[in-house]
């Protein structure tokens, strides 16, 4: 687990690594930012990717924190309550293998399994989350009636039946990641839920989904690296309607007219109004 964290831990950072690599390239590009899927006030490249990068950088944290639950010296338990008449050195393997304490009593170990199991695959749950978003946005900016990015041609595939169609399958792969992990989380807490203490032999099943989970996020990562340096906005299909301006205008007249947001906001809809009308 140890090593699967810190694995992680680097993957999420490259992905960090290619969103401020967009940032900086592209981040001037204009964009209109999205509110109830409608468009809401101007954005930027630098922006949306700074966002979601902000957002993995915390996902990155949150994995470290898992390895708290496993810094516990486990060894030593046997299978629940301890090795008696075997002079046993639990600090000596402690030392060996890193680990910052001793886990006590005994009985304390077999009680802890699948608890590191379920943290790491609720953070791996949560940064398929953020992957997925960030796919969803680009499949939308990449469908014709956005046209916002272009892809290139190895990072798409061709339609079965449609000569004229590209798919941008790999984030569509991505975004539909999440739900493998959540099933996981479940699956692991429901091995351990009704267990008593010691040890059971359900607790085997714990590998399976804690492995389908590490792999899958291991996957999303690598190709979301190599794949967002690939994303290309183009500026000249990116429109930002005068309207987009309408909270900036209302905030205008609070500060240099002194008037109250709601009365600005009015006037400022009412000024839109009639233009939409003329």
């Amino acid at each position: 687990l140890r090593d699967a964290i810190d694995a992680l831990a680097r993957d999420t950072n490259s992905v960090v690594a290619a969103l401020e690599r967009v940032a900086g390239e592209q981040g001037g590009v204009a964009l209109p930012g999205y509110t109830h899927m409608q468009p809401a006030m101007p954005s930027s490249v630098a922006l949306w990717a700074g966002g979601f990068a902000a957002e993995l950088a915390d996902d990155r944290a949150a994995l470290a924190r898992v390895l708290n639950r496993t810094e516990q010296n486990p060894l030593g338990s046997a299978a629940g309550y301890g090795v008696p008449n075997l002079p046993l050195d639990r600090e000596a393997t402690r030392v060996a293998l890193g680990f910052t304490s001793t886990q006590e009593p005994v009985t304390a170990v077999q009680l802890s399994r699948g608890k590191a199991e379920a943290a790491l695959v609720f953070e791996i749950a949560v940064l398929l989350g953020d992957l997925g978003r960030l796919a969803s946005d680009v499949l939308l900016f990449y469908t014709s009636e956005f046209a916002y990015v272009s892809l290139p041609a190895e990072m798409t595939t061709g339609s079965s039946i449609m000569p004229q169609k590209r798919n941008p399958d790999v984030f569509e792969l991505v975004r539909g990641a999440q739900p493998t992990a959540l099933g996981a989380l479940q699956e692991i807490l429901g091995i351990t839920a009704k267990l008593t203490s010691g040890y059971h032999r359900d607790l085997q099943r714990l590998k399976a989904p804690l492995f389908r989970s590490i792999d899958l996020a291991a996957d999303v990562l690598a190709i979301m690296a190599h794949a967002l340096p690939n994303v290309r906005f183009k500026p000249e299909n990116i429109a930002l309607p005068p309207e987009l301006y309408a909270a900036e205008q209302a905030n205008e007249l609070v500060v240099k007219q002194g008037l109250p947001f709601r009365e600005a906001y009015r006037r400022i809809a009412a000024l839109l109004k009639r233009k939409d009308e003329s």
